[in-house]
């Protein structure tokens, strides 16, 4: 009994460890995921293949406004809940959910970042427009 409570108690535990973390996937290897716990507010930008991953680009945010979060040097995350979800790939949920993130910025950091943010597999959103979840 002690080894199911304490089961639950871990499982519980990470299940609330990326409560906050937002996860857009744009295609089967590569994606952005937003952590917005307050205080620990991070955006990490991925490409990978089947053997490797890179991070393409990782930062602190900064609140900046009803959604959206900053980097240090200006590059903007927006984050939008949306009332229902869209989905452009059933299967492994690549550029799909219910929240919609708008990249936007001014400067060499935004411009360094735009052609690096990995391809988007599915979907018709304008550029710099993704589609996203909070796992499971």
């Amino acid at each position: 009994m002690k080894a199911f409570i304490l089961a639950v108690i871990i499982l519980a535990g990470a299940s609330e460890l990326h409560a906050d973390e937002i996860q857009f996937w744009l295609n089967r290897f590569g994606g952005i995921f937003i952590e917005t716990a307050k205080g620990k507010e991070r955006v990490r930008v991925f490409q990978g293949n089947k053997e490797s991953e890179e991070t393409i680009f990782e930062s602190r945010l900064i609140p900046s406004g009803a959604g959206s979060y900053a980097t240090p040097k200006g590059t903007v995350f927006t984050l939008k809940h949306l009332a229902t979800p869209i989905i452009n790939d059933a299967n492994r949920r690549i550029n799909s959910g219910d929240w919609q993130l708008t990249l936007s910025g001014k400067g060499k950091e935004f411009e360094r970042l735009k052609p690096k943010v990995p391809f988007v597999a599915f979907g018709d959103l304008p550029p710099l427009v993704y589609l996203g979840e909070k796992p499971e």
